[in-house]
């Protein structure tokens, strides 16, 4: 009976000390069209904008993944890390979209990527506002997790430009 008891407490510690688990790296917590605060606007030279907002309190508005693009909307996903093995690591945050141009710099792109480094399950938005008439681009939009060139999540929303 005492050996029973001990393989009780040692096998559930040893299921979670063994290697990255074979589910998904992440868990989708919502996706589509948020409401949320723009703090401040950070620069982003790597990017068609040059800058990136940063934001908080962020809430789901409406679940879709047909965006219709007007300024101003916030759209994206929600996630949380769900293999432990990431946490502290290098990862990537990558979202690809149609040609953008901006017409004032001269700046082209087809994506933008940012280092992303989680410490915790917490939960994770990625995104992108429509702060120009010039990023209002039909088309997909893919908000990517990647681990050096390793693709660990893609989710691909649809932007419809409305015609008035």
């Amino acid at each position: 009976m005492r050996t029973l008891a001990a393989l009780l407490i040692v096998l559930p510690l040893a299921a979670h000390s063994g290697p990255a688990r074979s589910g998904p790296a992440i868990s989708v917590v919502d996706y589509g069209v948020y409401k949320l605060s723009v703090d401040h606007r950070a620069t982003a030279q790597r990017t068609v904008a040059g800058a990136r907002n940063v934001v908080s309190n962020i809430r789901i508005f409406r679940r879709t993944r047909t965006v219709f693009g007007q300024l101003g909307r916030n759209f994206g996903y929600r996630f949380r890390i769900a293999d432990p093995t990431l946490f502290g690591r290098q990862l990537t945050l990558r979202t690809a979209f149609p040609p953008l141009h901006d017409p004032k710099t001269g700046r082209r792109g087809t994506s933008q990527s940012r280092p992303f480094m989680p410490l915790s399950n917490g939960v994770y938005f990625v995104g992108y506002r429509f702060d120009f008439m010039w990023e209002l681009a039909e088309g997909l939009w893919r908000f990517q997790l990647l681990e050096g060139e390793k693709l660990l999540h893609e989710e691909v929303l649809r932007v419809v430009v409305p015609l008035n």
